[in-house]
């Protein structure tokens, strides 16, 4: 319930910005640029969940499992009674109980070279990987149509009105990046300039 007024503040906050600021300077950043690029792909696929270590990790998991034994425990109580007569007065009777315990260890050390489980994790891979190349072609995508305007914004003369279109698709542009990636523009511009 909080991320829509979030969002909204974002996106007001960010036209009222556009308004105010002074046209774009050459020396400016470029959206486009590789640090920025990468910078921004690489936190979209943090956010989404899509890094490759949570299925290096079940599969690096699925293979040393072959070191875990299977364990199983029987154990069973037999209860036989004897009798044994005697000729004399006395007849005595035996009861022989017995209790008998089985413990087995198996290992299943073919894993160690290849699990079944493999070729789901594969699978998973693969999916996760085009998931991973959609997302990054849309962050590329947005930041090519910000630095689209970017270029159009610092082709405007001085004195000009502001487009006020050009405005709102910035801030949409920017409140777009901002959810996929979790870090605002200037934060990703800023992360862009420190990996040069």
């Amino acid at each position: 319930m909080t991320r829509p007024p979030r969002l909204l503040l974002a996106l007001l906050s960010s036209l009222l910005v556009a308004l105010a600021a002074h046209p774009a300077r050459a020396d400016e950043v470029s959206w486009l640029a590789s640090p920025v690029v990468w910078e921004a792909t690489r936190r979209a696929v943090l956010r989404a969940g899509l890094d490759d270590g949570p299925v290096r990790s079940l599969a690096r998991r699925a293979r040393t499992a072959a070191w875990l034994p299977d364990v199983s425990l029987h154990a069973a109580r037999g209860l036989g009674a004897n009798s044994t007569v005697v000729t004399n007065v006395n007849d005595r009777l035996a009861i022989a109980e017995s209790f008998s315990f089985d413990v087995r260890l198996s290992f299943d050390l073919d894993r160690l070279l290849f699990d079944a489980h493999e070729v789901a994790l594969l699978r998973l891979a693969a999916q996760r990987a085009a998931q991973r190349a959609a997302l990054e072609r849309s962050v590329i995508d947005l930041l090519a149509r910000r630095e689209a305007l970017r270029l159009r914004e610092a082709a405007v003369e001085a004195g000009a009105p502001p487009d006020i279109d050009a405005l709102v698709e910035r801030a949409r542009l920017e409140a777009s990046l901002e959810l996929m990636t979790g870090r605002s523009a200037l934060e990703l511009l800023a992360a862009g300039l420190a990996r040069r």
